[in-house]
Parts: C-alpha cells; structure tokens; sequence
C-alpha cells in the first residue's frame, strides 16, 4: 500500500512537471517564434518571395505564421515531393529542411555577401537610374552626360569622388577613367577606361534587375546546403572557373572549358567517385554521325590517324583496325562494333578522366588543345568540361585517398595502360550558373549570360 502511494504519488509528480514544462515551453515558444519569424521574413524578403499580410510582423505572430514562412522559404528552395507526400510528412519535412538552412545562413560568408548586396541594390532601385550612349569622351571635356556617369559609378561604388562641385561633376578626369576601368574588369570587361558600348550596356542595367539576378544566386545557394557545409568542388559555368571549397584550407581553382550554347553543360549536383588515367574515348552517337562521319567523308584516313579502332560490342577483346575505311563501310560496321579512340596523347580526353554519376553523360577531363584555355570565352566543349590542370587536381583527389590508391596513381603516371581509381572517399561537385555573385572584397561580380539564362536582361 505504501509503495503505492510512493509510485502514485510520482506519477503526479512527473505529470505536474511534464505540464509545468509544456507551459513554459508555450510560453518560451512564443517568444521563440516571433524570433524565428523575424528571421524567416528577412530571408523571404531577400529571396524575393511573394508575401502575405502575415509578413507584417505583431505581437501576436502565431505557430500558423511561422509554418507559412518555413513552407514558403523550403518549397522554394526544395524539392519536396508534394504530389506524393501527405499533408503531415510535408510540413515534417518542411520544418527538417528550414531548421538545417538556418545554421548555414547565419554563418556562411558568401551567403551574409549575398543578403547583403540584394539590400543595397534595392535602395539603389528606388533611384530613377540614368541610360546613357555610348561617347568617346576626352580628359578635361565638359558635358551633363558625364555628371550621369559619374553619378552611376559612384553609386555603384566603382569611385569614391565625394563633395565636388557641381561644375567638377561634369568634368572627365582621370578618376572617371579609373572608375571604368573597376567597372570594366567587375564585369568581365576589356579595361580600357573608355565608355564603350559593352560597358554601356552594363551600366544601363537598372539596379532591380540585378536584385533579381541576385536572389535567385541566393536561391542557387541555399539550395546546395547539403553540399556547402563539408568540403566540395564548385565549377561555376559562367565564371568558367573550377575551385575546391567548404572545410578544406585547401587553395585549389583553374579555369575550365565548359559546354558551348548549343551543347549547354548541365546543373548537377553529384559527386566525384572514380579517376581514370590513360583513358580512352567512346564518341557518342551524335558525335560520331554530326562530325566524325563527316571529317572522314572530307579526310579519309583521319580517325585512324587519331589512333581510332573499331571493337566488338559485348567483347573488349576483338579490335577491328580503320585502315582504308570509307565512311559508309564505317556505319555499316557501327552495327557490331563501337568506335574508340585508344589512350594517347592524341586521345580528346588527355591523360585524365574524372567520373561523376549523373544522367547526362557528363564528366571532367583532360585535353590536349591546351591553348583554348587562353580564350576568354571558354563554352566549347559538346558539354563536358575540361580541366587546365588535371594533374592537379588528380593529386588532390587522391591526397584524400589511403596509401594504395596513392601508389597506384603514381605508377599509373608513369605508364600508358588505362587504370581505373575507385574513390573510396567520393567528392561533392555542384556545377552551378553564377554569372552573377559578391567576390572576397565585397564587389559584385558580372560575367556575360553564356547560356541567356536572363533573355534580354
């Protein structure tokens, strides 16, 4: 009876305390929401996201109000499988997502430029921006127009000429040049110091159209966070640019050559899960037929010179030599056989090939036309990308391998055999579009639309 009573007497105890809990939890949480809420707006807002009279922030900011922003702010950035999800493993998984992002966004520097640059753009969008023409101005000339340039590069913080007077203002001087100079190399622009009609163009490009290019940079961003909080590879298709980031101390960029506009290189998030060295080349069916046939029609014997064989599908073993291969004997042939291109030096794929798992037939890669990565313009591949030092980047990739996979690379080197490396600690890579985002020196940063992600902007 007495251990009753003890037990009895516990029961109400925990009970007590699990409501005394529950009500300060209540209590708390209802300052942790408007919190919460406050954070979520600001983060809708910089996204650009539609807002309804809940945005406007009361004292009274429910549970129901912050489930609207978590929803809106994930079902942006997510995909999260509404069509076939119920209502409750939505808002389950809505609320998974929003509580990872926010740890991310509260620290991450790129992300604070960001959010930062979208804000100072806005206020700028409030100003009735100025369109000018393309004129070669000289030192010492005088003209309106050039009161309007000087207005734009400051305001656009590529000059820092402060209180001058109103007849100063509509003077060219060296300033001006120096300011379009910073405007021209923030924009991936020859930097001449001259207004011409490219940096025109650019100048012209009210700020609100750059908010919107900005939030949706952001939106890119946020999106990857299952990615950007380790150590990952980033190949920025714009930028033309291949760079190691996350946790890794690691300074490791080089340029790459991407995929022309009419073979765009995909967005992709994957990973890097097997290097190749020597590898050889199996062109694909729209290669082969849209432009070896053809070369081969115009000169006969050109893919045996390119080290081309024929070997028999299912079989490795029975290899089919070109010599005196006409182009209709050779699609003839394509029936049994696949066209190769043995490992060499004159192999399109170099010395190295870097596997990522995707559905697009997309991979990374060595070349031996070393010069086109001098061009500017560097989208010229069919939509794989090509690496400026693969070597490099093998080294790396394999620096995160054990032993083994280290002296099977070194050998590897060395010899003309295809091998093949399995990465037992696979690589995050994102392919992203950024030909906008905020640099190291909080400048924003313009590259030419490559692929007319923006139509006529």
């Amino acid at each position: 009876m007495k251990q009753h009573f003890l037990f009895c007497s516990l029961l109400i105890s925990i009970i007590s305390c699990n409501a005394f809990a529950a009500n300060t939890s209540e209590s708390v949480g209802g300052i942790a929401t408007k919190s919460s809420l406050k954070r979520g707006l600001s983060l809708a807002q910089d996204l650009g996201l539609a807002t309804s009279n809940v945005f406007g922030i009361s004292e009274h900011a429910t549970h129901q109000d912050l489930t609207e922003v978590r929803r809106k702010i994930t079902t942006t950035l997510f995909d999260l499988n509404t069509s076939s999800y119920d209502e409750h493993s939505i808002s389950i998984e809505s609320h998974s997502k929003y509580e990872q992002l926010f740890p991310f966004v509260d620290s991450d520097v790129e992300i604070m430029r960001l959010r930062k640059k979208i804000r100072q753009y806005k206020q700028l969008s409030s100003y009735r921006w100025p369109q000018l023409e393309p004129i070669a101005f000289s030192l010492g000339q005088k003209s309106i127009e050039i009161a309007k340039l000087r207005w734009m590069l400051l305001k656009l913080e590529d000059i820092n000429d402060h209180n001058l007077s109103a007849y100063r203002e509509q003077v060219y001087d060296p300033s001006i040049a120096s300011a379009l100079k910073k405007f021209q190399m923030r924009h991936g622009l020859k930097q001449i110091g001259k207004l011409t009609i490219e940096t025109v163009v650019q100048l012209n490009i009210y700020p609100s159209v750059r908010v919107v290019q900005l939030q949706q940079a952001l939106k890119d961003k946020l999106a990857s966070i299952q990615y950007l909080q380790k150590t990952y590879v980033e190949i920025n298709i714009a930028e033309f640019k291949l760079r190691v980031k996350g946790e890794d101390t690691i300074n490791l960029e080089m340029a790459v050559i991407v995929g022309s506009n009419i073979n765009k290189t995909p967005l992709l998030q994957t990973y890097i899960n097997k290097l190749t060295v020597n590898p050889t080349w199996t062109p694909p069916s729209s290669i082969i037929y849209k432009e070896l046939l053809v070369n081969l029609e115009k000169q006969p014997g050109s893919l045996q010179n390119k080290q081309f064989v024929l070997l028999k599908r299912g079989s490795s073993k029975e290899v089919k030599s070109l010599e005196g291969m006409s182009a209709n004997q050779l699609k003839k042939e394509l029936i049994e056989y696949k066209l190769v291109q043995m490992s060499g030096y004159k192999n399109a794929l170099g010395k190295y090939r870097f596997t990522i798992p995707n559905t697009k037939m997309i991979f990374l890669h060595d070349t031996p036309n070393k010069k086109d990565f001098n061009r500017s313009d560097r989208a010229l591949s069919h939509g794989c990308i090509r690496l400026a030092n693969p070597e490099l980047f093998a080294d790396y990739l394999i620096s995160r391998e054990n032993a083994k996979s280290r002296r099977v690379l070194t050998s590897a080197k060395r010899g003309k055999t295809t091998v093949d490396i399995k990465l037992t600690n696979p690589l995050p890579i994102i392919i992203t579009y950024q030909n906008i985002w905020v640099d190291d020196n909080d400048l924003l940063q313009v590259r030419p639309d490559i692929y007319n992600r923006w139509g006529s902007k």
